[in-house]
């Protein structure tokens, strides 16, 4: 402890002020009794000690507990690694200088914020292993979580390592609020100036054009400085030509004058290329338009040769039909809604996937897309669509009533370490996907080695599924060493099982030895199949090949960056042992209620059907025709804006043999697609979807045909991001004839937008409209944001680090 003056300078008023006190009282003419006179003056003099000694700045210094620090490291794209490596280096040289009773942390930020470290005696930065987004910069999150995580002991600081350009919430409110608590703020600068960058703001082109419509593409261009550059067009993603212009520093307006003539979907982009750019990131924009026309229909089949009586029965109408593969199906939001109606043809959930089929589910419920689902042999139940959001958007369940009794499956899964990041969270992930897929009649085992080959999960039936994915989520698998013993386990497993149709799936990075040819014979000889699964291998796959040759299965050779592709394959095959929802013998569907897709037809008409999928009729759903076991043949429903109906046998020469000839074939599936097509009247709403700082603005102007404004309208929108992931959000007045709402726009690509008028609890009408997020706004600013890094340090009463002198 110690005394200390702030300013000590003033203590030499003191001496003139005490001496004109002394003079004062021994002059004094004021007649007072010797004790009071010296009292009034002792009086005097410790007053004006007092008001001395505080001028002064006079301060009593205790010690107090140790500085806690917290490390705010920028890990957003827009810090070079050089740089990101540098800052990892400058805590370590911080916390070694530190004094003894002082702790450091650290927070790792970027679009979120994660705590890498708390605060504690040792400081030991060797390299950062918390994940956070690098798309954007949430700085403010990070101070909110530093604060958060401070001890209630001890003094409490925050060093700040970015360049400062958030576009992500607002880090001065941030500090402001972290003041109070007692924090401080201190900043050390990062980032580059990136000199003579060019980048694509925008590209705009309408959300719908009509047949023939003329309009124009606009573009608009940023550069910091005078120079020449090259634009390139493309319209579903076919070159169409380039041009060279002049670039004037700020922004710069181009224009290419378009004409559709043909109904459908149309993705444009535009590229610039400059020769002194350096930063290729935010040099493509895209957009996209939609012609209308007559009604447009997708058909997505597994082999569309085998539907051309279904196509040509369509093209008889007055339908724009497109043929794709599941391969082929589209994978942006924005192109599917641009169909009226989509069929699928003896598609399965794993050739779909789960994004295709999010985004199929969202273009059906919140865009009015109407769905047809035809089957065959990988369809329904038979096809994985258990739990997936083909079977959410269908009017039948795959889950089976008690009361019918189908031939079982039976899976074994052999899990083996894999030796990268994040691996056995994957191999976790895709034994989730296909218990999932399984029926509660099916049976499923898990063998690994985590040191021992042991059964995670003995083969046995999987009905409550809860259990079976509580131990998949704890499963910690190792590296095998071989695979002799492990699959003679799932082979005498198999062996013993009762099922009709039994299968192996393994999932390896290909290290281990193969089983011997002898346990191979056995396997195939008991009718067991064999499927292998090779992922981020570093050895020649010629063992996994063998053994899925040799196991009459399929081989996948899965890349690390592509792990994400591994659930869909295990849902494809699983598939293989769900076949035994497939019901094939000869018989008449009976028309159960006169619907508006069977109009017109005689309901003695109906030709004899050769098999079909086996289902359930979900509770709201609406049965049209049945199989003599009453499973369903045809049912339909409304599913959200959209409208879903499902036949469970095919439309081919499988199962539908005899339907091919018959007379009302052609009116039976035009029927069906007329019902599914989308009803939804158009808005007449002067809309946009302006993109900033992570939060998109939904602007409406409603105005009848006479001008006049439309007040007190109930509008909302369901917003679709590139993910697939939906909000729905109502929109607010805030002018005559005015609407608004923000919603957040995280992702980098195209956000979607179905605006509705509600009146009197029904849609009224909708409108489309959208916009993208071209690239991450991390490319956007060309230099560190110094006045925000400023302003940071003052508010925090802190102040600008400088990196060579910590």
């Amino acid at each position: 402890m110690k005394w200390q003056f702030t300013h000590p300078e003033w203590l030499l008023l003191l001496i003139p002020a005490l001496a004109w006190t002394l003079w004062l009282a021994l002059k004094t003419y004021v007649q007072l009794a010797p004790w009071r006179r010296w009292l009034a003056l002792a009086l005097r003099l410790v007053v004006l000690l007092c008001l001395a000694l505080a001028v002064a700045g006079l301060q009593w210094l205790r010690p107090r507990e140790g500085m806690n620090v917290y490390f705010l490291l920028d890990r957003s794209d827009s810090i070079p690694s050089v740089q990101q490596e540098s800052a990892r280096k400058y805590v370590n040289q911080v916390a070694a200088a530190k004094l003894k009773d002082d702790k450091g942390g650290v927070v790792v930020f970027g679009t979120d914020a994660a705590l890498e470290s708390t605060v504690n005696p040792v400081v030991d930065l060797q390299r950062v292993n918390a994940v956070v987004g690098s798309e954007r910069t949430d700085l403010a999150s990070a101070i909110r979580l530093a604060t958060a995580a401070f001890p209630e002991t001890g003094q409490k600081r925050i060093v700040i390592l970015s360049d400062g350009n958030e576009n992500l919430g607002d880090a001065v409110a941030a500090v402001s609020a972290a003041r109070p608590l007692g924090v401080s703020v201190d900043v050390l600068p990062l980032g580059v100036e990136r000199a003579s960058d060019v980048a694509i703001q925008k590209l705009s082109v309408p959300a719908r054009l009509k047949k023939g419509q003329t309009f124009e593409a606009k573009v608009i261009v940023t550069a910091d400085r005078a120079q020449r550059a090259t634009l390139r067009f493309y319209r579903n993603e076919q070159y169409m030509g380039e041009q060279e212009v002049g670039l004037e520093p700020g922004k710069n307006a181009f224009g290419l004058p378009q004409t559709l003539d043909a109904p459908g979907f149309y993705s444009y982009s535009v590229t610039v290329e400059a020769k002194n750019d350096l930063v290729p990131q935010n040099n493509r924009a895209a957009g996209f338009t939609s012609v209308t026309g007559e009604p447009r229909v997708l058909v997505a089949s597994d082999d569309p040769a085998k539907d051309r009586d279904l196509v040509a029965a369509l093209r008889t109408s007055r339908f724009e039909v497109s043929t794709v593969t599941g391969e082929g199906f589209p994978g942006l939001l924005a192109e599917l809604q641009s169909y009226d109606a989509i069929f699928l043809n003896n598609l399965s959930a794993g050739d779909l996937g789960l994004d295709r089929m999010k985004l199929l589910e969202s273009a059906v419920r919140d865009f009015g897309v109407g769905l047809v689902c035809v089957g065959g042999d990988q369809t329904y139940a038979a096809g994985g669509y258990r739990g997936t959001p083909l079977e959410a958007m269908l009017p039948v369940d795959m889950e089976l009533s008690s009361r019918k009794v189908l031939p079982r499956g039976a899976m074994v899964l052999v899990m083996h370490g894999m030796e990268f990041p994040g691996a056995n969270q994957v191999a976790r992930d895709t034994a989730i996907a296909a218990l999932n897929a399984l029926g509660p009649q099916d049976e499923l085992g898990v063998v690994l080695w985590d040191g021992n080959e042991r059964w995670l999960i003995q083969l046995q039936s999987v009905g409550d599924k809860r259990e079976a994915g509580r131990q998949i989520a704890g499963m910690n698998q190792g590296d095998l060493p071989n695979f002799q013993n492990v699959m003679n386990m799932a082979y005498m497993g198999l062996k013993a099982s009762k099922a009709n149709l039994k299968h192996i799936i393994v999932f390896s990075d290909g290290d281990p030895n193969p089983p011997k040819k002898a346990l191979m014979d056995e396997i195939v000889n008991e009718k067991i199949t064999v499927s292998t699964v090779m992922i981020g291998g570093h050895v020649q796959p010629n063992n996994m090949i063998w053994m899925a040759d040799y196991g009459k299965g399929r081989f996948y050779d899965v890349n690390v960056a592509n792990a994400g592709k591994l659930p869909e394959i295990f849902i494809k095959e699983t598939a293989v042992i769900l076949k035994s929802a497939i019901f094939e013998e000869p018989f008449r569907p009976r028309q159960v209620a006169a619907t508006e897709l069977l109009r017109g037809i005689d309901p003695a008409s109906y030709p004899p059907l050769l098999g079909y999928v086996c289902s359930s009729l979900k509770p709201r759903a609406e049965l049209a025709l049945v199989s003599p076991q009453d499973d369903p043949i045809l049912a339909h429903w409304q599913y959200g804006l959209g409208r879903a109906a499902a036949f469970t046998s095919d439309a081919r020469a499988r199962w539908a043999k005899n339907w091919l000839g018959w007379d009302k074939y052609r009116q039976f599936w035009v029927q069906t697609a007329l019902w599914s097509l989308r009803r939804l009247e158009s808005a007449d709403f002067s809309s946009e979807v302006v993109v900033d700082k992570g939060e998109g603005t939904i602007s409406v102007e409603a105005v009848d045909q006479q001008g006049n404004y439309r007040n007190f309208l109930s509008l909302q929108a369901a917003v679709v991001s590139p993910r697939g992931e939906r909000q729905t959000v109502r929109l607010e007045q805030t002018g005559p004839g005015r609407y608004e709402v923000k919603f957040p726009t995280r992702e980098v690509g195209s956000y979607l937008v179905n605006l509705t008028e509600i009146k009197d609890g029904r849609v009224r009408a909708s409108q489309v409209v959208g916009a993208s997020v071209n690239y991450s706004p991390e490319f956007i600013a060309t230099e560190p944001n110094q006045a925000l890094l400023r302003q940071l340090a003052e508010l925090g009463g802190g102040r600008l680090v400088n990196p060579a002198d910590p």
